[in-house]
């Protein structure tokens, strides 16, 4: 039985406070794209986050588009890697290109759904994208993950919309773990792989290193922000969660009871929704 529900902290704010954060250097790969033309790279909301926490963020955008030795070494010695899903995923798919960004040892976040499919490094069986999904509940498969160990999980109706998202049409998650899905779509929202397994059974892509797909960031559209920042406190909550388990010494976050203080859901909430 799969149980319907979204993390939600009622009294709580939340703050990390491992001094050693800026040891931990995140590697950002993304492009210069500022679709709306305001002079804000679209998805500088999420280096920001990242950067507010402590963490030390390597943004070098458009570096990474062609990899050689020394850029695949400097990959394999980072802590983090996260993969924008402010990047056009045709940048990155160009003869084994595929292979040298699923050989890197480092551990990665992948926040792009197209470089997740087929038509991508093959994270996932399939080659289709629902796009522009605008506030989905999210259907929380593994409640036990470490992602979300700092979270009281409760429910609340309530809605807050997490933007125009791309997903993956697909819930299989191959030879990975599916830890949420985007409730009412065949749509894999996070997915964790270990070391050295197969994506799927025929993909012939394999991970080098720890691996996470999580859905995040805005659509891209002419005119509108691609990848932009688009979850609420409680969705950062989330994020920030994944980040912390995926890094070798996972961080500490704190959480402090406060009268009166709610953080509010990233998404839609169900009242002790369950399905089969």
């Amino acid at each position: 039985m799969l149980m319907r529900f979204i993390p939600i902290v009622l009294l709580l704010v939340f703050c990390l406070t491992i001094p050693a954060h800026a040891t931990y250097t995140i590697i950002w790969v993304s492009e210069i794209t500022d679709l709306d033309n305001n002079g804000i790279m679209d998805d500088q909301g999420w280096v920001d986050l990242l950067t507010a926490q402590g963490y030390s963020v390597d943004v070098q955008r458009n570096y990474w588009q062609t990899l050689d030795n020394d850029k695949i070494n400097a990959l394999n010695s980072a802590d983090l890697i996260i993969v924008s899903p402010a990047v056009n995923s045709a940048n990155y798919n160009n003869d084994d290109e595929p292979t040298q960004w699923n050989s890197i040892t480092t551990a990665m976040i992948l926040s792009n759904t197209s470089l997740a499919t087929t038509n991508g490094w093959s994270w996932i069986d399939s080659a289709s994208v629902i796009n522009d999904i605008g506030a989905p509940l999210m259907d929380i498969v593994n409640g036990s993950h470490p992602i979300f160990k700092n979270l009281l999980l409760d429910v609340l109706d309530e809605t807050v919309g997490s933007g125009n998202t791309a997903f993956i049409n697909t819930t299989d998650a191959g030879n990975g773990t599916l830890i949420a899905t985007a409730a009412g779509f065949n749509a894999a929202w996070i997915v964790e792989w270990q070391q050295a397994v197969e994506y799927f059974d025929g993909s012939g892509q394999y991970a080098g290193g720890p691996r996470l797909f999580f859905v995040a960031g805005t659509g891209q559209s002419e005119g509108t922000p691609g990848g932009e920042m688009n979850l609420t406190q409680q969705g950062q909550v989330i994020y920030l969660g994944a980040v912390a388990y995926m890094i070798p010494e996972p961080a500490t976050i704190v959480l402090l009871a406060l009268g009166g203080l709610m953080l509010r859901s990233a998404f839609r909430v169900s009242r002790h929704a369950t399905r089969l």
